[in-house]
């Protein structure tokens, strides 16, 4: 592991490139992967990763926090981080796959889901809708909830 600057935490590169191979073995470099908070999270310190145009002071940290308190929330079933393409072959040491929402499955309208979010600087989040079909790995949505997404600018 590195560390990389300014930051706490490190890169486990290690943990960095099994998580590329899984998403590349998911068909990531051609259509967006959802992934679990777990596996987009563990080793993971990139800034730029997720909601790279957030204020200075809405760190990684927050964002992480925001979406694991999210998907603790009685009324939400699960959250899946929605991976864009792959955008490299080889990611650099201090780089991650870019993601730039999260699927929520929940009961929750999107203005709620809002509410819940706005600490990590999301914009309006869309939905409801029945599924995430774009998705490869998309969550299961069970009766009675919807898919809303979480996006950022």
């Amino acid at each position: 592991m590195t560390a990389t600057p300014g930051a706490d935490t490190f890169m486990d590169h290690a943990k960095q490139t099994a998580f590329v191979e899984h998403v590349r073995g998911r068909g990531g470099a051609s259509a967006q992967v959802a992934v679990t908070l777990e596996q987009f999270f563990d080793g993971n310190d990139c800034e730029w990763c997720i909601a790279p145009n957030r204020p200075e002071d809405v760190p990684l940290e927050v964002v992480r926090r925001v979406l694991f308190d999210l998907r603790s929330h009685p009324e939400v079933h699960d959250v899946r981080i929605e991976l864009d393409v792959l955008e490299f072959d080889t990611f650099p040491d201090d780089e991650w796959p870019y993601a730039s929402g999260a699927a929520v499955v929940t009961t929750l309208l999107p203005e709620e889901v809002d509410s819940l979010t706005i600490e990590a600087d999301t914009e309006s989040s869309g939905g409801p809708a029945a599924g995430a079909d774009w998705l490869v790995d998309a969550p299961g949505v069970p009766t009675g909830h919807h898919y809303v997404g979480v996006w950022w600018d």
